[in-house]
This record gives structure tokens, sequence and C-alpha cells, in this order.
């Protein structure tokens, strides 16, 4: 099995249709960006999900974190005794476009092909209707063979193609937005009850302090009666007895 190359390419302009020299870079055909798509909705943006035709030129979003499925502008026509690979330009790949669907072409597939993709990066990606998109090399089989691609091609985005991707897919970059937003609007409605916090603590610290005051003025008699009590108790208390006065002894006499 060996890689076609520019040369090849170029003696074999039935491969690519419409066929265009000047898409040949290096070994591989340079493949461009055809008039249909589908989007997954991103609820952010606004955007619906649906398939979509473009006008010469129309710009398309992809929006971060999301899938959609793009539509060669070229017809490839696959001989029997080859078969081709497919992958994105490097300049797609580096704003982080990658490609999420097969990566070969079947011998004898004719028709247009369809790319997944997925956005892998924390910005929307534009790509315009007749853009450099894809790529796609050749090579050579061992021989001419009898097993070939039997289905139809894929000259549409048709509902067998996007059948189950009907939900908005939540990227990490699209839930991180949320949170923030979510943050930001909490932060907003407490800064705006900030004057009313406020004034609920100044009321809760003056009904504490009046309860408090009102406890101590309501104990202000108990106290006195309890002081004056005891002041009697201490009135009717006789003094201490004061201990009786020993005399010394006597000193002894001399014999």
């Amino acid at each position: 099995m060996s890689f076609w190359s520019g040369e090849k390419l170029l003696s074999n302009s039935n491969v690519v249709v419409p066929f265009s020299h000047t898409q040949i870079d290096c070994n591989a055909y340079t493949l461009r960006m055809g008039n249909c798509y589908y989007r997954m909705a991103d609820r952010e943006t606004g955007y619906e999900q649906k398939k979509t035709f473009l006008a010469d030129k129309e710009a398309l979003l992809i929006p971060a974190g999301q899938f959609a499925y793009l539509l060669s502008k070229e017809e490839i026509n696959v001989p029997n005794n080859a078969m081709a690979f497919i992958s994105m330009r490097t300049s797609m790949k580096f704003q982080g476009l990658i490609n999420v669907s097969g990566f070969h072409v079947d011998p004898g597939y004719k028709g247009k092909l369809i790319y997944a993709v997925y956005n892998a990066s924390p910005s929307p990606i534009q790509i315009c209707e007749n853009d450099d998109v894809f790529k796609i090399w050749f090579c050579d089989i061992d021989c001419t063979s009898a097993r070939t691609y039997d289905g139809p091609p894929f000259n549409d985005i048709t509902n067998d193609v996007v059948k189950g991707m009907n939900k908005e897919i939540f990227s990490l970059q699209s839930i991180a937005e949320k949170m923030r937003a979510l943050e930001n609007s909490m932060n907003a409605r407490l800064a705006g009850l900030q004057p009313t916090i406020d004034y609920l603590n100044f009321i809760w610290r003056a009904i504490i302090i009046g309860i408090v005051v009102a406890f101590l003025v309501g104990l202000l008699p108990f106290i006195a009666q309890f002081g004056q009590q005891a002041g009697q108790r201490a009135a009717r208390i006789p003094p201490p007895e004061q201990p009786a006065t020993v005399p010394p002894p006597a000193p002894p006499r001399p014999r």
C-alpha cells in the first residue's frame, strides 16, 4: 500500500469533483466547506438546532463545547483499487476543532463527505462557505477490490445522520460560565438586600439590649431586699467573745 503523490493526484483529477490543481497540498487534496451544516443547539447564544444552508462565503459559528456536522463542497470518487484517509487542516485543529467522525473512505465511494466535528476550545469557531477546512489522502490497495462501498452517498445531512444528536451538550466551559453567572446574580441580590439586613441587625440588637435592661431593672427590688435582709441578720448576730487573759506564771523562788 502506497500513498499517492501530488503528481499522481494531478494525473487522476477525476477523484475529486470539481478538481483544482491549486488545492493540492504536497500529497493531500484540500477540500472546502460546502453550503450545508447541522449544529447542536446552544441556549447561551440562542443558536437553534437545525440543518442550515449557507450562501456564498456566508459564515457559520460552532459554539464552544458543541458538535456540528459539516458537508464538503467537493464530491469524492474513490477508485476500486484505492482508499482514502480524511482529517481536518492543521489551522483548524489549532483553533480547537476536532474531527470525531470516521477517518477513512472506502473503495468505490462516490459522493460528498460529512465531517462530524467538536469544538474543544473555550471560544466559538467561525467557518465560511468555500473555506479550506478538510484534507484527504489517497492510497493504493494491493488489487482492484470487488468489496467496495455499496451504500448511498452522503450528498446531504439527513435525519439518519443526526439521529440521537438532539440535545444541548453542556461542556465544562458552559458549566463554568453558568456558575459564574449564578455567583454574580447572588452577589447582586445580596448587595441589594444589604440595607435591609443592616436595618434588621439594628432592630435585633435593640431588642436584645431592651430585654437585658428590663431584666436588670426587674431584679433591682430583689437585690435591694436581699441586701436589707442581709444587714438585719448581721445586726442580730452578737459580737464574738474575747478570750480570757491568762496571767504569766510567777518566777520560781530561790532556795
